[in-house]
């Protein structure tokens, strides 16, 4: 719960200023440099997929488990072995990348505005492959600190650089200013594997002071460890790039599907801006939570399981799913009721609201996905959410294929396509939970009483909506105004509801001890 809130306390800072960045990135190159740059980046993710192997998330379970055994010096080698197999990777990645641009620019993007993008986004790969080795290592500790501090840094610095480089470079042309942004981007990431890597080397001298080493212990050798590793890393490496593929074609088939429909291709390139970079990233708000939560939960489902205690097991996987729900369900109501006000207040972009609208019917299913990915990971079933997420991967792009193409529904399609996908993976996942787990759910409490509060929670935001509209006819006014009433109505709920409990709020770092004494 701790390492969760810290990593959601950072997913916020990173959200918020990520949001800025995003506002006035939109602003500088407009939707359709937005669009450029998201055809840039699912081509990125798939490359650092292939780089990292799912090494980090192993990294995670083995040294959780080997701390939790009291096996130190076994849980350092595991990070120095992994560590050395990032390097190499990533330097490799890097130059693989620079010799295929040509052919990705000319042959399978769609736009060749990109060229001057990937160039300079390729060295991020290296740098985001070693940090990712010591992202790993700390969460396997359940030390959350350094990488969300790490997190922070890096996205100060993606914002402020890319901002000034993108603003700086438009005057040459649109590929020049997204190019821009990619600098931000890889500069960003230097400096927060800087902080990782300071931060490892004074707790590395600190730890020595303070904690005995057991000489007796039995080291594995290398060529064991990168066998354990591969063994969990592999399936978790498939499944990511299942995701980082989906991701990739779908930067190239909606572009592609949406001239099908009778969009020019500049028309194709802004709403496919609109969706991705957009709608997309407004979606992905609730997620500060719900990735965080699943983090946290490899290392922590991993640690009572290496223990035995199931009872443990149980309790952290039902605590995170009705965490989710208790997101994402209000979260869906406000994308649903408000998102032309929403797009347009944060992205100065009203038309985005219109596939956000069909994204939010579905939006609960991604959150949970999220989730119980997490509890599967943790429990070692990495073979059973490849499975999953192959299975939500064929039928997103046959539908986004089908439906994005059809002129009455174009990017529309494309957000149904989503929903449904998402939906697929969310219950396949929930039923692979409950087998492994043997956890049950009482419907009333885990759906009914977080539903029954979101829509109490929405008639509150548009009864007021109304009412400060017709007094005030301010859009942002309004829209905050609304927001605030029926969060508050919907926090309250949940207080008197019992769903929130004195034990919940005690456990939040910091101000825990505070809302405990005044609940």
């Amino acid at each position: 719960m701790r390492g969760a809130v810290v990593l959601i306390i950072a997913g916020f800072i990173n959200k918020v200023i990520g949001f800025l960045y995003r506002i006035f990135a939109v602003r500088v190159v407009g939707p359709e440099g937005i669009g450029l740059y998201e055809m840039v980046i699912p081509v990125y993710s798939l490359i650092l997929v292939v780089t990292t192997a799912g090494i980090p998330l192993a990294i995670s379970k083995y040294v959780s488990e080997q701390v939790s055994l009291g096996n130190i010096r076994e849980a350092r080698k595991i990070f120095w072995v992994a560590l050395g197999f990032l390097l190499c990777s990533g330097l490799i990645s890097v130059g693989v990348l620079w010799a295929f641009i040509p052919t990705l620019v000319g042959e399978i993007l769609p736009d060749p505005r990109v060229y001057w993008c990937i160039l300079t986004l390729s060295p991020t790969l290296f740098f985001t492959s070693i940090s990712s080795a010591f992202r790993g290592y700390y969460q396997g500790l359940q030390n959350m600190v350094p990488p969300a501090i790490g997190q922070v840094v890096e996205q100060v610095i993606r914002v402020t650089v890319g901002i000034y480089f993108a603003s700086k470079l438009l005057p040459y042309g649109i590929e020049y200013s997204v190019a821009g942004l990619a600098a931000g981007t890889m500069l960003g990431e230097l400096l927060g594997l800087l902080v990782l890597a300071l931060t490892y080397a004074s707790h590395r001298k600190n730890q020595k002071k303070l904690l005995p080493l057991n000489y007796r212990q039995k080291w594995n050798s290398t060529g064991n460890i990168l066998m354990s590793l591969f063994a969990f890393a592999i399936p978790v490496s498939l499944s990511r790039l299942i995701n980082s593929l989906l991701l990739a074609l779908q930067a190239i088939v909606i572009p592609l599907r949406l001239q099908v429909a009778g969009n020019t291709l500049r028309q194709a390139t802004e709403l496919y801006g609109q969706f991705s970079g957009i709608a997309i990233s407004l979606l992905g708000l609730p997620t500060i939570i719900t990735l965080s939560l699943a983090t946290t939960l490899v290392p922590a489902t991993s640690e009572a399981l290496s223990k035995k205690d199931y009872h443990l097991l149980r309790s952290r996987t039902v605590k995170a799913l009705q965490l989710s729900l208790i997101v994402g369900l209000p979260a869906g109501v406000v994308f649903y009721l408000l998102p032309e006000q929403l797009c347009s207040i944060i992205f100065n972009s009203p038309e985005s609201g219109i596939p956000l609208r069909i994204l939010a019917i579905g939006c609960i299913f991604l959150y949970l996905s999220q989730t119980s990915s997490g509890i599967l990971q943790g429990l070692g079933k990495v073979g059973i959410t490849l499975r999953n997420s192959a299975a939500g991967a064929a039928c997103n792009i046959a539908l986004i294929y089908v439906l994005t193409a059809v002129p009455t529904y174009g990017i529309r399609g494309t957000a149904i396509a989503m929903d449904i996908s998402w939906a697929l993976v969310a219950l396949l996942n929930l039923c692979s939970v409950c087998y492994f787990t043997g956890v049950s759910f009482s419907f009333g409490n885990f759906v009914v009483v977080p539903l029954v509060g979101s829509f109490l929670m929405g008639g509150v935001v548009y009864s007021l909506f109304q009412l400060i509209w017709a007094w005030t006819g301010d859009v942002i006014i309004t829209t905050i105004g609304s927001l605030f009433a029926g969060g508050t109505a919907y926090f309250v709920y949940l207080l008197f509801s019992g769903t929130i409990k004195k034990d919940d709020l005690s456990k939040i770092p910091g101000i825990g001890p505070f809302l405990n004494s005044i609940y």
